[in-house]
């Protein structure tokens, strides 16, 4: 049996646990390569992707075709950071960060309050 074989019948022969374990493992590691987030919930997502990449590669029936879906998923998302980070350079969104001078503004001046047409008073000498 191939590789892409082997991958396919893990994909194929995938119970909803493993799909539940795989799907953890991908959104934790996802949240631990995410460089917004603190120390303590990047390094506890880190543990949670690898005890879910564990619990997905021995319920699987082959083990390496498992490892190779989950390494997969890692080069997809590598991939998808390498081009989201080449697109951002190419059209000059990384200067984002650096502080742009404001220019000198006049004096504010303050519109005059009309009142709201919506609420006003009824004035309508009919009734309602």
């Amino acid at each position: 049996m191939s590789l892409f074989q082997g991958l396919a019948s893990v994909l194929h022969d995938m119970t909803l646990g493993e799909l539940g374990l795989a799907l953890a493992a991908i959104l934790a590691y996802s949240l631990a390569i995410n460089a917004s987030y603190s120390g303590a919930l990047r390094s506890g997502a880190a543990s949670v992707a690898f005890a879910a990449s564990v619990g997905f590669t021995t319920l699987s029936t082959g083990w390496m075709s498992a490892v190779v879906f989950l390494a997969l998923a890692v080069v997809a998302f590598a991939a998808f950071a390498g081009l989201a980070w080449l697109l951002s350079s190419l059209l000059g969104l990384g200067e984002a960060g650096k502080t742009v001078p404001i220019a000198e503004e006049g004096a504010v001046v303050p519109a005059s309050a009309q009142p709201m047409r919506g609420f006003a008073a009824h004035t309508s000498a009919q009734p309602l």
